[in-house]
């Protein structure tokens, strides 16, 4: 075996572990985590670690750039990531199509347990506090 054999190879760009700690050391200050991914390609266009980094969190995925993905396919998705405990919506944040339903949905479905608890305890108006993620190029902007 030779000397390189040995050697960790360090690929995980700087900009990226940095992200990736901040995500960490800040998830306590959110109620939920909203995670862009490109409809066209949902588990690809994801960040393999961020159901590690988020455990714990409500989520909610979005399912960006709809307008490009086949209507099916997407809709298999959506029930897709809702077997797996996760609301998904499709939406096109370019020209705003789905997004009337995202607070609702938040509110409702994601954090339904946390809303229902503060309506109880007069906090209604309360604000929602989200970490959006995503990998490059989804469409977080």
């Amino acid at each position: 075996m030779d000397n390189t054999d040995m050697k960790q190879i360090q690929w995980f760009p700087g900009h990226m572990a940095k992200t990736r700690r901040l995500i960490s050391a800040n998830l306590k200050l959110v109620d939920a985590v909203a995670e862009v991914v490109d409809a066209r390609a949902p588990l690809s266009s994801r960040n393999p670690e961020m159901d590690r980094m988020t455990a714990g969190k409500p989520r909610i995925i979005i399912l960006n750039k709809c307008d490009l993905a086949d209507e099916k396919a997407t809709l298999k998705w959506i029930s897709y990531f809702g077997n797996l405990g996760v609301t998904a919506i499709a939406v096109d944040c370019k020209l705003g199509k789905g997004l009337k339903s995202f607070v609702p949905t938040v509110k409702t479905k994601v954090l339904k347990e946390l809303m229902d608890k503060r309506a109880k305890n007069g906090m209604t108006g309360a604000a929602v506090r989200l970490r959006i993620v995503g990998i490059p190029n989804v469409g977080k902007s």
